[in-house]
């Protein structure tokens, strides 16, 4: 099992985080499917971005972690 966060993505900024853990990179994309519904979502492991989906606009900027 692994732990993940799904990044809801909204205007280009992170607008809602979920922290869940799944057996699989697949199962935790699928979730991030669903939460988001058609919205650009990211799906994280730890600090490596697995899945990223993003609207035909601007790109997603980084979300802030406050490290700087």
């Amino acid at each position: 099992m692994h732990e993940y966060e799904i990044r809801i993505l909204s205007g280009g900024e992170t607008h809602l985080v979920v922290a869940e853990v799944h057996l699989s990179d697949v199962a935790a994309i699928r979730a991030g499917k669903k939460y988001a519904a058609d919205n650009p979502f990211e799906v994280w492991r730890d600090l490596q971005c697995i899945h990223r989906k993003v609207s035909a606009g601007r790109p997603p900027r980084p979300a802030k972690t406050g490290i700087a």
